[in-house]
């Protein structure tokens, strides 16, 4: 039984993606929650690559890696202003965070499943001018008004918490 290289890298790029998740759900550190998070959002990138959806592989790492991730350290240091005292954050495990946890995968599989098995190879590999086509004229508005709700969430955040500390 001989394994091909695409199997080999999905399941390390999976393994990946599972330890990164793992580390964000239980580690008290931010920091260490944001590397978990950037080996969870890199994996999912090479995922992308590995099955071929090269755009989608690029614009995971441009977007999510190189935008959120960012906002997300600049929120955190902007957040946590404190003298010389590392942030932590406080997790509490409880039986309703799973419920929800649970509830919204069941939600996502019933919605999102029936869907996934309307896609074919020949959807995916449709390419970069179709694709680019969608995103950038009928859904360009979608995606701007996305970006200005982040930005005046994070605003928001800043204004409330710099309201606190006076």
């Amino acid at each position: 039984m001989s394994l091909s290289l695409t199997a080999v890298l999905t399941v390390v790029l999976a393994a990946l993606a599972l330890i990164g998740a793992v580390a964000v759900v239980t580690t008290k550190e931010v920091m260490r929650l944001i590397l978990g998070l950037g080996a969870v959002l890199l994996s999912v990138a090479g995922l992308f690559g590995v099955a071929g959806a090269t755009f989608l592989a690029v614009a995971e790492v441009f977007v999510y890696v190189g935008g959120v991730l960012v906002l997300f350290l600049f929120a955190i240091m902007l957040v946590h202003r404190s003298e010389g005292v590392k942030p932590v954050l406080q997790t509490r495990h409880d039986i309703l965070s799973f419920v929800v946890a649970a509830g919204t995968f069941f939600m996502l599989v019933t919605t999102l499943g029936p869907a996934a098995k309307r896609l074919s190879g020949a959807t995916l590999s449709a390419g970069l001018e179709a694709l680019s086509g969608v995103l950038l004229h009928s859904m360009v508005v979608h995606f701007e008004a996305a970006g200005v709700l982040l930005v005046a969430a994070l605003v928001a955040v800043v204004s409330i918490l710099g309201d606190e500390h006076k």
